[in-house]
């Protein structure tokens, strides 16, 4: 039912119409409270490898991005008179160091600005580390155990989390 306005009418209002149009108000914001309209917003988020999906709560596919990664770069021994670049990774004693900004060293004091501690191995360093494959792993471990993992690939300096096993370099989970 439409709502009736004095103007429109030209001639005030009866006490019915005013009380119709309080019911015709009343019963709309019922409806408006009863049945809200909703937007579509965040449903579902999946992350699967460097990918994350967002979906809708409707369905609406919001899109899939690749998250961003650092790419580490094992380099060994820091040494003098070598050009380095960001997420170049060097040892210095028990102290493994990820790099800052390309910079072509010098000394060890002028450069040490340039990098930043990522670990710091326990000292005194220990004799052997132990060496496990995937199958191998121990569910369990204390934590900051380091460790040898052995794949195909090559072998790979790994630590446990307190939770999971992880790879130093990569920062991976197994």
């Amino acid at each position: 039912m439409p709502i009736t306005y004095r103007q429109q009418k030209g001639s005030p209002l009866t006490t019915e119409e005013i009380d119709e149009n309080f019911r015709e108000l009343e019963s709309r914001l019922n409806a408006l409270t009863d049945n809200p309209e909703v937007g579509e917003g965040l449903g579902k988020v999946h992350l699967e490898g460097d990918q994350i999906s967002f979906t809708g709560t409707f369905g609406a596919d919001f899109g899939t991005f690749t998250l961003p990664k650092a790419t580490l770069n094992p380099c060994g021994e820091w040494a003098a008179q070598t050009p380095y670049k960001k997420h170049d990774m060097v040892t210095i004693e028990t102290r493994l160091y990820c790099c800052t900004q390309e910079h072509m060293s010098t000394t060890w004091a002028q450069d040490a600005s340039f990098w930043k501690l990522a670990f710091n191995f326990p000292h005194p360093p220990p004799p052997s580390l132990p060496l496990y494959e995937k199958a191998s792993l121990p569910g369990a471990e204390i934590m900051g155990k380091l460790a040898v993992l052995l794949e195909e690939e090559g072998s790979t300096l790994i630590f446990f989390n307190g939770n999971k096993w992880q790879r130093l370099i990569k920062g991976e989970n197994l």
